[in-house]
């Protein structure tokens, strides 16, 4: 190597650096693998002697991230690595589409394997028809603070207790035996995330939850009672396809209004969307002369009411009593004009910066443009959502009587777009 230096420090830099990666420090390992899907994290094991070994206690095992996997070697995988495993399991996440009785199998078998860990994080994604049945003992892990269940029949102990440690709670497709809703969240005291997704069946959801924070709400129910000081964000949207069409108008019970029911103790949202069937729900039976609850905190609504001018005084209530309202996201019915309607004040228009107008019927569309323009002092943006502009028949002469209104605020602009998160 006479003459070729470069050479020779090369040589020296490689024996200096042989085994570079045996001499990452051990929290630097952890979080690579973590950040792995299973299947590379096993196969890193070749890299290094001490990594040989190191996949096998992650604290973090998630399985959906091979799709050209078959779901029997998946089974096989998932069965090898709690087999094992050393050290403790914090989060087990699988996703599985099989045979119902081949699919009931595996998770009976998992979760008696995961019985000895203090399992934090939880979610079962699964793709079957019927449900795959989940034992009970799934609520023995009572160190839970993520659950996420798709597709299941979830089994109650007859005993039960809750998880009193649960922060967040997504069920999707499931169906609950031996419980109700309502108890399996009240049961939860510390939650603060709740989702729901076809889980009940055109009944009375009910949902009592001090501590909940946020709600996502897709489902097929024919009364609502929310109880939940401390929600900060909603969104609730009511499916009838979801166990099949029907016309389905709610009628007034003579009870208390569902307007107040539903909404009326939730002084502390920040962010609230409902769709146009939920309009019809708040808007059967009586509306309240005045809202008893004043939205100090609320600063975006999404509203989407239909065509019944009910549905509309329905969000024109809610406006009304969020006077710090900044984000408006609203579809315009047709041949309703806006000014005809009993806005009694217009201070929810003082602090709006931006509008996002959906809609079918241009003229609508520009009446309450106009409305909003003349009386909004400091918007700044007021979008038309583009696929409602593209709908239009005549999208440039909309645009042109759109762009000619006065506008109140000098910084307000008119603009089309396909977002509407602002």
């Amino acid at each position: 190597m006479v003459g070729r230096p470069w050479l020779k420090r090369r040589i020296l830099n490689i024996e200096l650096n042989k085994d570079f990666l045996s001499s990452l420090p051990s929290e630097i390992i952890e979080t690579i693998l973590v950040k792995l899907p299973i299947k590379e994290a096993v196969r890193t094991s070749v890299l290094s002697s001490n990594w040989k070994s190191l996949w096998t206690s992650m604290p973090d095992l998630v399985f959906n991230d091979d799709r050209d996997t078959t779901e029997s070697e998946l089974i096989r995988r998932v069965d090898k690595v709690l087999q094992v495993h050393q050290g403790p399991i914090l989060k087990f996440e699988v996703e599985l589409g099989c045979d119902k009785h081949v699919g009931e199998e595996a998770i009976s078998r998992w979760l008696l394997a995961l019985s000895k860990n203090e399992l934090k994080d939880l979610c079962l994604n699964v793709d079957t028809y019927p449900n795959c049945k989940v034992p009970s003992s799934l609520f023995s892990y009572q160190k839970l603070e993520n659950l996420e269940i798709e597709g299941c029949t979830i089994y109650a102990p007859q005993c039960f207790q809750g998880l009193k440690l649960l922060h967040n709670l997504t069920l999707c497709r499931c169906e609950l035996v031996g419980i109700t809703i309502e108890k399996f969240v009240s049961s939860c005291p510390l939650l603060e995330s709740l989702n729901l997704v076809d889980v009940v069946k055109h009944g009375c959801l009910v949902i009592r939850a001090p501590n909940l924070k946020e709600l996502v709400v897709l489902e097929d129910f024919t009364d609502l009672l929310l109880g939940a000081p401390k929600l900060i964000s909603a969104t609730i949207n009511v499916d009838y396809m979801l166990h099949g069409l029907r016309d389905f108008i709610p009628a007034y019970d003579g009870c208390k209004s569902k307007f107040l029911r539903a909404i009326g103790a939730i002084p502390n949202i920040e962010e609230l969307h409902i769709d146009s069937l939920f309009c019809e729900y708040l808007a059967s039976g009586p509306l309240p002369v005045k809202f008893p609850v004043t939205f100090h905190h609320l600063k975006k609504i999404s509203i989407h009411p239909d065509e019944s001018r009910k549905a509309v005084d329905i969000a024109v209530c809610i406006f009304q009593s969020a006077p710090n309202l900044k984000t408006l996201c609203l579809t315009v019915p047709s041949q309703i004009i806006w000014e005809e309607q009993k806005i009694t004040t217009i201070s929810f228009l003082r602090q709006l910066e931006v509008v996002v107008i959906f809609g079918k019927d241009g003229e609508s569309m520009v009446a309450f443009a106009k409305f909003i323009l003349s009386a909004a002092p400091q918007l700044e943006k007021l979008v038309i959502n583009r696929w409602s502009f593209y709908e239009l028949v005549d999208g440039m002469g909309f645009m042109k009587k759109l762009l000619s209104l006065p506008r109140l605020s000098s910084k307000a602009v008119i603009l089309v777009d396909e977002n509407s998160n602002y």
